[in-house]
């Protein structure tokens, strides 16, 4: 995609960091929501970066026209 969009905050960095995974313990199911928060912000980012350099209308064009 765009490489790394950076964490926001130090809960995700310990989230993805495999020395915090062996020191730090969460709740059951809060890595996942962790990680589902910061891949949507990424997906959300390339979204928006293809809309806004119009990517998006020139892949989305029919061959006809």
């Amino acid at each position: 995609m765009m490489g790394s969009r950076g964490y926001k905050g130090g809960e995700e960095c310990d989230a993805f960091s495999r020395g915090s995974r062996r020191i730090l313990f969460w709740q059951r199911g809060a890595l996942r929501t962790i990680k589902r928060r910061y891949w949507k912000r990424t997906r959300k980012a390339a979204h928006n970066e293809v809309v806004r350099t119009g990517i998006a209308a020139i892949v989305c064009e029919p061959e006809g026209m």
